[in-house]
């Protein structure tokens, strides 16, 4: 599975991105905080979510600020568990001015025999992810390269 991408406007259009083109905003059908845009893929679970966040106060590397963030995002009640956290590859960019911080989450679950047959064996203790991981990484780098703020009065008086 490849993903083609567009364009996509986020928060009104203060914000542009390339996403996957099977990807459907999920503020369609439910609601959601008006700090977020989430897109679900419309054939299977995964999802991607931008996130306006206070900026991490003092950080010592943007490294520290991820971490931060995905802490907040996985709940210790959580029960899933999480295979790949590497949290240099979490999108982070910090609008240092603007006392922000944009983290984008991709969500790709490993749900038991939904791999490709060519995939051969996902054994993730030996760091074999298969192909949706490898999508994911993916469209990691393509919200990296595309991701533009085109208002910044989306952020306040931070300017």
């Amino acid at each position: 599975m490849t993903s083609n991408f567009k364009a996509t406007e986020l928060f009104g259009g203060a914000i542009i991105v390339n996403l996957p083109t099977g990807y459907a905003d999920v503020s369609d059908i439910r609601e959601v905080p008006d700090h977020q845009e989430i897109y679900l893929d419309a054939s299977g679970f995964s999802s991607i979510i931008v996130d306006i966040a206070e900026r991490v106060p003092q950080p010592a590397a943007d490294d520290e600020a991820l971490k931060f963030h995905f802490d907040d995002i996985v709940d210790e009640r959580d029960t899933g568990r999480i295979w790949h956290t590497d949290v240099a590859n979490l999108p982070l960019f910090p609008l240092v001015p603007q006392s922000t911080d944009i983290v984008v989450t991709i969500n790709i679950p490993h749900i038991p025999g939904q791999q490709e047959p060519s995939d051969g064996a996902v054994d993730f203790q030996e760091g074999k992810f298969g192909s949706l991981v490898d999508e994911g990484v993916r469209i990691r780098d393509e919200v990296w390269r595309t991701l533009q703020v085109k208002n910044w009065g989306l952020f306040g008086d931070g300017e």
